[in-house]
């Protein structure tokens, strides 16, 4: 009886090993055909069926129709039984490892260490991929509902990570459960390296050299927003607008980004933004709060901005971590009805103007207007040190007084700042003047 069954068996593991091997070479013929069709290189073909079918081609290199080359360390795709027993090509996952892209035959990638892992919910044609990525700027394609991990470095070797769910339907792709971020090799943009944006569900269209996205209750480092709207242009250089409005306020943020001879120009305007919120995205100590008005011009030679002027107009707003008052009130002949042990100080106007680096911020100009005083000033923030040096005077909000400005240098720790009032001879002159004039 055993004999029997180990017959059987054996028969039975024989058939199966022929019925292997001839799938086997449909299999690889199809994706040869495939390949060649579609101007992919590789070195070999791997196909596996134990612990699973797979199939991995190893070192692929493919040049599209716009001079832009893919090559790749390894893609793998797992393919389903059931495409085994029909001899069609479906796939259940796709891996890619160590990808780099180049543009316009470039001699280092623009996008490399690329990985990703794709996995439809139901099981995609390897026929179906393929023609979507041909279809990519038509506007037919079609794609299940996939999960997609994804990993890079840019050339400056900045790290992108996103995870999302989505699908593709003819002109658009429909995504939810979003959470990327940017790792930057250096704190380039103020003074921060990590951005990060959950978005709830977001919808991305396409036409030729157009695309729009819109992002549904989006979450960007920590500041909630009701809204991101973006439009993309690529017909002759890149130009890309953005609008963004905030979570159950007023505030609203417009930024343009325009190529022009071989450099980036970014156009921000903003509306009420909570300005507390924005300073902590950007990991820059909050010293001023309120909502602010801001007009701010970036410039750079690559899409990442280097420099830039700002200009600010804050409404009833504070200066954080120090009172004013307490201070001005030892000087100058001043009551306020705001108790000496509130260490901030809260103000009806604020303005600025000021010069931005990457590790620098230089304060041009600098104004605050309170019921009781008039404070100006100028000064530098070390972004990498987190660090403040501001000269300021400080003159009595009463025509009284107009003649008499305290200087005042404010230092160290931007988010606790020292003073030192520097009595020097200007102040002595005014304060003289100020005395004979009252005698009078």
């Amino acid at each position: 009886m055993l004999k029997k069954i180990s017959a059987v068996l054996l028969l039975l593991i024989l058939v199966f090993s022929v019925f292997v091997y001839i799938q086997k070479g449909k299999m690889e013929q199809k994706l040869t055909a495939l390949l060649q069709q579609n101007a992919v290189q590789v070195d070999r073909i791997d196909i596996d069926f134990l612990p699973r079918i797979s199939v991995e081609f190893i070192n692929v290199d493919y040049v599209s129709d716009e001079n832009q080359q893919l090559q790749a360390q390894s893609l793998q795709a797992e393919l389903s039984f059931w495409g085994l027993l029909t001899g069609d090509i479906g796939l259940q996952s796709f891996v890619m490892r160590q990808g780099n892209i180049f543009y316009s035959h470039s001699l280092s990638p623009d996008i490399k260490d690329i990985h990703f892992v794709l996995t439809p919910k139901s099981t995609l044609s390897v026929q179906d991929l393929l023609d979507w990525l041909k279809s990519f700027n038509t506007g037919n394609m079609r794609l299940p509902t996939s999960e997609l991990t994804f990993s890079a470095k840019t050339a400056q070797n900045d790290q992108i990570e996103l995870k999302t769910t989505f699908a593709i339907n003819f002109d658009g792709i429909q995504f939810s459960h979003l959470d990327s971020q940017i790792l930057l090799q250096s704190k380039r943009l103020f003074n921060q390296n990590k951005f990060t944006l959950h978005v709830e569900q977001g919808f991305l269209t396409f036409m030729p050299n157009h695309y729009a996205v819109t992002l549904v209750h989006p979450l960007f480092n920590q500041v909630k927003l009701n809204s991101i709207e973006v439009a993309l242009e690529t017909q002759n250089a890149l130009s890309i607008s953005l609008q963004l409005s905030h979570f159950a306020d007023d505030g609203s943020l417009s930024v343009k980004l325009n190529e022009q001879q071989n450099q980036y120009i970014w156009l921000i305007n903003g509306k009420q933004l909570p300005l507390e919120d924005w300073l902590k995205a950007f990991n820059i100590a909050a010293l001023v709060t309120g909502r602010a008005d801001a007009q701010i011009r970036l410039l750079s030679e690559e899409i990442m901005p280097t420099s830039g002027e700002f200009y600010f107009d804050v409404m009833d707003g504070k200066i954080k971590g120090l009172n004013v008052l307490a201070l001005i009130s030892q000087y100058a002949p001043i009551n306020f009805d705001e108790t000496t042990k509130n260490m901030d100080t809260s103000f009806d106007i604020a303005q600025a103007k000021f010069q931005w680096q990457p590790d620098l911020i230089r304060v041009e100009q600098a104004k605050v207007e309170h019921k009781y005083f008039i404070l100006q000033s100028q000064g530098v923030v070390d972004l990498t040190q987190n660090r403040c040096d501001f000269r300021a005077n400080i003159a009595v909000n009463d025509q009284r007084y107009q003649a008499l400005a305290l200087p005042v240098r404010f230092f160290g720790s931007c988010q606790s700042p020292e003073y030192k009032v520097e009595i020097n001879r200007s102040f002595r002159d005014q304060l003289k003047n100020f005395i004979k004039e009252k005698l009078k």
